[in-house]
């Protein structure tokens, strides 16, 4: 495509939107499981009645789960196996963060950026252990329900804990997540590549300067 740039796969994408979907429904799922929206009078609301029954509440949150957890462990694998590791910190990565941050804010000038921006990569890896810990807790939630296994009070108190909490660190970064794509606007055109997956050479040439010049040493090749 003339003038654009491939950022993201159709896997990528996939990948993106099911796990941003999924969190988000397992997010209002899990208010309700616990529950909140009765006593909030959500349920009260149009079209949102079945919110107030707990066993549906509870089966809509299994089913988000189940996507949100298949979509996890793809990733994992998936990226593992394929040796892509560009979302992985690197060494400065929190000091060029304030840089970039602070540029977005008016002070300063960018540093020059890989593929991914320095606050990106610490981005993943903070969600990344957030989503891990949701996802293991979860899984024994579920686990504690079969008969043939049994958890000691504290550590279901303790899981439950556990889960809880990052649920609600999840849900914090992902508010902070979407603000910062939102707020700048030097951002959009990274969140117009998470549905197209492509993005524009300039904005790579003058943002992602050294993502750019290893995509032009390949072409070289």
């Amino acid at each position: 495509m003339a003038g654009k740039i491939r950022r993201h796969t159709v896997i990528e994408i996939f990948e993106h939107w099911i796990l941003a979907i999924s969190g988000i429904i397992l997010l209002f799922t899990g208010l309700g499981c616990l529950p909140l929206f009765k006593r909030y009078y959500i349920a009260e609301i149009p079209g949102f009645a079945w919110t107030g029954n707990f066993n549906t509440v509870t089966t809509v949150h299994y089913v988000a789960s189940i996507f949100f957890v298949v979509v996890v462990f793809f990733h994992i694998f998936y990226h593992s196996i394929r040796g892509e590791f560009a979302l992985l910190p690197k060494k400065g990565d929190f000091g060029e963060s304030i840089k970039v941050l602070a540029s977005m804010m008016g002070i300063g000038k960018e540093p020059p950026s890989d593929k991914y921006l320095p606050e990106q990569r610490l981005a993943y890896v903070g969600i990344g252990g957030i989503i891990i810990i949701l996802t293991i807790t979860g899984i024994l939630k579920v686990l504690k329900n079969l008969e043939w296994i049994v958890l000691s009070p504290n550590w279901e108190a303790t899981n439950t804990i556990a889960h809880t909490l990052s649920g609600f660190l999840f849900m914090i970064a992902f508010i902070i997540h979407v603000a910062v794509v939102i707020c700048f606007k030097s951002n959009w055109p990274l969140l117009k590549s998470m549905f197209t997956g492509w993005i524009d050479e300039e904005y790579v040439k003058h943002r992602h300067s050294i993502w750019y010049k290893k995509i032009k040493n390949e072409i070289e090749k």
